[in-house]
C-alpha cells in the first residue's frame, strides 16, 4: 500500500492510477506495456504500484504510446472523470471477421461505449452492459469471437443469433460461453470527408 506523507506519494500515486488506467482502457497487460519501454513486468509493475518513480524517458515514451499528453499522465486522476477525450473499446471489421483492435479515440463525455467500425466510412455505437437485452442488437463474443446481433433464447435456455444473416444455433450448456458486451445504441455512417474527423 503507497503511503501518502508527502507530495512525491501523491505524484507516485497520480501517475501509478494513471497508468493502470490507461492500461486498462487499452486491454493490455502489464508484460504488454513493460515491453514498450523495455523493461520486466515487475519493473513496469513496480510503477503501476506506486513502488518505484518512473523515469521520464518511460513517461514520454508511454505518453507517445497511448497518445495522450505528459499532463494526463501525471494529473490528478480523480478530477480528470469528465475529460471529454476518450479511447473507445473499438472492435472492426478484418478480412471478413469482428476483431478487437486498438481504441478509437472521440471526443465524448462518456466512457461507457463501445465502437464498431464497419469500414472507413460507417460505425457503430453500443452502450457497455453485460446484460442480454431481449429483441435489441448486442455485441457480444462466443467462445472468445466477437459478434453483432441479436440473441434469441427458448425456454430451455438454448437459441440461436444470425452470423452474416444465417442463423446460428446454441445448446444451453453452450449459451454459458456468451458473453455480452454492449447494446447497440447509434450509429454514424460518413458521407464527405471532415479534416480529423474519423
Amino acid at each position: 500500500m503507497l503511503k501518502l506523507t508527502n507530495e512525491d506519494d501523491f505524484n507516485n500515486l497520480f501517475i501509478s492510477e494513471n497508468l493502470k488506467r490507461l492500461r486498462l482502457a487499452h486491454n493490455l497487460s502489464t508484460t504488454q506495456v513493460a515491453t514498450v519501454i523495455k523493461k520486466s513486468r515487475q519493473g513496469y509493475l513496480n510503477y503501476e504500484l506506486g513502488a518505484r518513480e518512473i523515469g521520464i524517458h518511460d513517461l514520454v515514451t508511454l505518453s507517445g504510446f497511448y497518445g495522450v499528453s505528459i499532463d494526463e499522465m501525471v494529473g490528478n486522476p480523480f478530477t480528470m472523470r469528465n475529460e471529454k477525450r476518450l479511447a473507445f473499446r473499438t472492435y472492426e471489421f478484418l478480412d471478413g471477421e469482428l476483431k478487437q483492435v486498438m481504441p478509437l479515440s472521440i471526443s465524448t463525455a462518456n466512457d461507457d461505449v463501445i465502437c464498431v467500425k464497419h469500414d472507413k466510412n460507417h460505425m457503430d455505437f453500443f452502450w457497455r452492459t453485460s446484460t442480454h437485452q431481449k429483441n435489441r442488437v448486442m455485441l457480444f463474443e462466443y467462445y472468445n469471437k466477437a459478434y453483432v446481433s441479436k440473441v434469441f433464447y427458448n425456454k430451455e435456455n438454448s437459441g440461436f443469433f444470425f452470423i452474416e444473416d444465417e442463423p446460428f444455433n446454441f445448446t444451453k450448456a453452450h449459451a454459458e460461453n456468451i458473453v455480452y458486451k454492449g447494446v447497440y445504441a447509434s450509429f454514424i455512417t460518413k458521407e464527405f470527408h471532415i479534416v480529423n474527423f474519423f
